[in-house]
Order: C-alpha cells, then structure tokens, then sequence
C-alpha cells in the first residue's frame, strides 16, 4: 500500500497533461500570402496579366498602368512584404497603404533612374499625398539609397506601427528607410503597386509589427526656440504667372482671420491645409518678432515655390526655388532651412514679418528659423493679428463717411466706401483705398499716411511723417 499514492499521483500527472495538449493544441500556421489572380485586384484593363515568371507566380504590371490595388482589405498595422524584379526603364515602382483613394495615401517607391548609386539619396523614397499632391519636395530627409540586384527578384518588408514606419531591402538586418513619424492624414487604408514590373510572394500580416513602438520619435528640434511656429495667413489667392507680389500689393490687415502652427522641424504645410495649386497660387504669413534694441539676425528660410519677404512694409528678399524651371535651390530644389539666408534689420520693439509664398508644383510651404536669439524677447505672438483681423472684417464703416476740412489745410478730405473697404479723396486727386489698421484708424502705407478717427469730436488726424493736421466733419 505505501506505493499506491505516488503511482496514483503519476497516473492523475500523465492525465492533466493529456487534456492540457487536447485543449490548446497547436495553433495552425496562418498563411498570409495574397493571391495573385484577376478576381483580387482592381486595375485597368489590358494593364495586368498574372503568369509563372522565373519560378514564381507573378502579377506583371505594364507601364502607365495607374495603380493596381488589392480588393477587400482594409490595412492599418502590421507587415507588407513582397518580390519585385523591376523594369530599369520604369521612372518608380511604388507601393502605396494606408490609401483612402489616390488623393489621400501613403507611398514608398524606388526612383529607379537613382537606384544602385550609393551616394544617391533619391534610390528609396517615403512620402504622403494630400489633395493628390506627392509631397516629395517637402520631406527631403525621407529618402536613401537602395542597392538592388539587378535581373532578379528583391524583397521589400515595410512594418507599419501606428505612427512608425520601416522598410527593409532584401532581407537585410538594418532597415534601409526607418521614418520617425508617418505624415500621412489617414491612419488605414487599402493596399496598391504601380510601375512596370514583375510583383510576387505578396504577404499581408496584420498587426504582426516585430516589436516596432506605434510612437513617433521625437522631433529633435522641438527643443529649439529660434524656429518661427506659429503664423497668421491669409486665403490662398490667385497670382498669373509673370506677376509679382510687392510693396504696392502688400496685404490688408483684415485678410488675416486665420492661423497656422509649423509641424515637424518647423515646417508650416500649406499643402495639408489648402491642397495643392493646379495655377499659380499665393499666400500671405504673418508673425511678430520683439526685440529688445534695434538688432541685426540671420533669418535661415526654407520655401517652395517663390518667396517675398517685408520686414516693417519693406520688401527685403524674394527669390524662386523651382524645381521644373531648373532655378533649384540646395538641396535639389527640395524645402530646407539651407534654401536661403535672409537679414533682419531689426527696430527696438515689435517688427511685422511679412512672408507671401507662391505655388504651381507639387507641395508649398515655409521653414523659418531665427540664426542666434541675442536681443529677440519674443516670437510667435500672433493673436493681436488674428483678433485684429476679425475685429475690422466686422467693423461698420458707415460712421467715418462724410467731407470733412481743415483750417490748416486747403484741401477737403472726402471719405467714402469702396468695393474693398473705406476710400479718401483729397480735393483734386483720385482716391486711394484705405488700410484698416485698429479700432478707428486706417491708412494708405503708399505715401506714409495714418488717419485717426474720433467719432465722439466728429473729426479725423492726418499723420504723414512728424506732421499731423486735424480735420472736422462737415
């Protein structure tokens, strides 16, 4: 009897064993591997074929096929990985996620006339698209170079992780792009290829992202508070080609009733917000620098396409980085704060930074980032702007209409509404369209003159210079 309770105990061992496998056998291997059949993609006619091409099945894409995309499945997290023998003639072979349509994506894609140069950035590229504009332009660090093998398959893995994004090259230890912060507007999306080439061994692996955090890196230059973040802007306008913008055509203070922070490295993205131009467009920004004395600071400007800038109604600086003109700026026509250096003559106080930017290619923006900070109190302060802004795109003008004269004076100042706000006409001259710059004060910066209504006194202040002349109402 003294060797029943362990033999017992064996037995009830053994058994709990048995029904542990019988309850969690093995899982099944899952297969991810995307069929390679008409009935799974949504492409143009005559465009695709599906064949065996060296040893594999194959999805063979012609050239100009638009984009070849993988039906009934929404992808948000996890693996893409595929075999491409690509066409050396072809401009990119591309592969597209997270896509509501072709207006709104994500893409990574071999710019194959730079691919196999090892000093060639341009050989693998990441980019999003907003209002179907491909902002290669504006992301100039999202690039590197790719070493293929020529006449046989390379695989490409991209893992997708929330705000992360890595791509790896022929199954390579080390990602060949490794993106701190997808810029993309959409979170998910369907899958799609575009390029001539030979595509094969697609595998789909939702959220299988080998460890990758869903969390962007940090912007290393968040801690830097030279960069200008923060700018009032006006409505896109339209500026025909051969126009200019310039002290004549500066804006009016009213036009200013929005805003706009800087992204990532201090890029302020027109494109994300205004889409992008199919004719020439232009855009007013505004901010305020306060120095302590009058200074003299490096401004560091990123921009793309055309640039003007006026510091204190004075123009200082234009110039033009475009790309399809061959009037590139380092780096290769891309935004960078190495674009352009500007001087600020700065005054004591605050100093009205002015930037207008024009666009007919691809991405707009501006990148602008102070050189040294010594004297500069302050930056950013852009609310007095906005508020102004709605402040007289509501005001009435009707109480500062009438003739009114001065016994200091010859002339009658006759004030009246515009098309475009309040006018002045001196006895015998045209008149001139009048700038709302406050609570009952206008001007007309052409000629330096200020005008400072009290309606209480019915009477008006001519400021020109150190003169002033007081005018009563008629």
């Amino acid at each position: 009897m003294k060797n029943v309770v362990p033999i017992l105990l064996i037995l009830l061992s053994v058994q709990c064993f048995g029904q542990r496998k019988k309850v969690s056998p093995a899982a099944a291997k899952v297969d991810y591997l995307i069929p390679l059949n008409a009935e799974k993609w949504e492409f143009q006619e005559g465009k695709v074929t599906f064949e065996t091409y060296k040893g594999a099945k194959a999805m063979k894409i012609e050239k100009r096929s638009g984009q070849v995309v993988l039906k009934d499945l929404h992808f948000k997290n996890g693996t893409i990985e595929f075999d491409i023998d690509p066409s050396e003639s072809e401009f990119a072979e591309s592969i597209y996620f997270h896509r509501k349509d072709a207006r709104e994506q994500e893409i990574v894609y071999l710019r194959m006339s730079r691919v196999n140069n090892g000093l060639a950035n341009q050989g693998i590229q990441y980019c999003p698209y907003f209002d179907g504009i491909n902002m290669w332009d504006m992301y100039p660090d999202y690039q590197a170079p790719a070493i293929l093998k020529p006449g046989e398959w390379n695989h490409l893995k991209l893992i997708i992780s929330g705000k992360r994004l890595q791509v790896f090259l022929n199954n390579a230890t080390k990602p060949v792009l490794d993106i701190p912060r997808l810029e993309g507007s959409a979170a998910e999306g369907s899958i799609a290829f575009e390029g001539a080439s030979y595509i094969a061994n697609v595998r789909v692996k939702p959220d299988e992202v080998e460890g990758l955090s869903p969390l962007a890196l940090p912007d290393i230059t968040d801690h830097d508070g030279l960069y200008l973040r923060k700018w009032a802007i006006s409505a896109p306008f339209e500026l025909p080609v051969g126009s200019e913008l310039a002290f004549q055509n500066q804006p009016k203070p009213q036009l200013f009733t929005d805003s706009i922070a800087a992204e990532r490295v201090g890029f302020v993205n027109l494109t994300r917000k205004h889409g992008g131009s199919k004719t020439r467009r232009a855009i007013w920004l505004k901010t305020k620098i306060t120095a302590k004395e009058a200074a003299k600071v490096a401004l560091q400007l990123g921009f793309s396409d055309e640039v003007w800038v006026f510091l204190n109604n004075q123009i200082i600086f234009a110039d033009k980085n475009l790309f399809q003109q061959n009037m590139k700026r380092y780096p290769d026509g891309r935004i960078s704060i190495q674009n352009a250096t500007v001087d600020l003559n700065l005054n004591a106080g605050e100093n009205d930074l002015l930037i207008g930017v024009s666009n007919d290619f691809y991405g707009w923006g501006i990148i602008a980032r102070l050189k040294q900070g010594d004297g500069i109190i302050g930056t950013d302060h852009i609310s007095g702007i906005v508020s102004l802004a709605k402040e007289i795109a509501s005001i009435d003008l009707e109480p500062y209409i009438g003739t009114y004269s001065s016994v200091q004076a010859w002339y009658k100042l006759i004030f009246a509404k515009s098309e475009t706000g309040l006018s002045v006409e001196p006895t015998g001259q045209k008149p001139a369209e009048l700038q709302v710059t406050g609570k009952h004060s206008f001007s007309y910066p052409a000629e330096g003159a200020t005008f400072e209504f009290s309606l209480a006194d019915k009477k008006v202040i001519l400021r020109q210079g150190t003169e002033s002349r007081e005018f009563l109402r008629e």
